[in-house]
């Protein structure tokens, strides 16, 4: 058998030599049909959009201390019938936390979330100086 070295023969053969020491020094990794645990292909198209949040149960929430800059800047108090209606003009015999057009608990609950009060639960049978009629 004979072995033709020349230049011509050295190039020829260059480029195979070059992609078997890749091949050979690359790290091994299992073929796509063996693997089982890999994660769905993303969807193509705008990512969706994330649903808001639960509202955080009447239970969890703290209650609002009439003390409190904000509750006393609103004039919040626990209960409706003790209202300063000296000092809050807009304030109707009836209106109450529970029929406030802002009162998020539940009919029937004796307190929940309003979103003056972030984070904090209101009496329903409280009042303040935004109620709004619910309609």
């Amino acid at each position: 058998m004979t072995i033709f070295t020349s230049r011509r023969r050295f190039i020829e053969i260059t480029p195979f030599a070059g992609m078997a020491l890749l091949a050979a020094c690359s790290p091994k990794s299992e073929p796509a049909a063996a693997v089982t645990n890999s994660a769905p292909p993303a969807p193509l198209g705008p990512a969706p959009v994330p649903k808001p949040a639960l509202a955080v149960t009447t239970a969890v929430l703290p209650m609002v201390d009439e003390k409190d800059a904000q509750a006393r800047s609103l004039g919040y108090v626990e209960d409706a019938t003790k209202a300063d209606t000296a000092k809050f003009k807009n304030y109707v015999p009836g209106s109450e936390c529970s029929n406030c057009a802002l009162y998020q608990g539940k009919v029937g609950e004796t307190a929940g979330p309003c979103p003056l009060f972030a984070g904090k639960n209101v009496a329903a049978k409280g009042w303040c100086m935004s109620w709004a009629k619910k309609a």
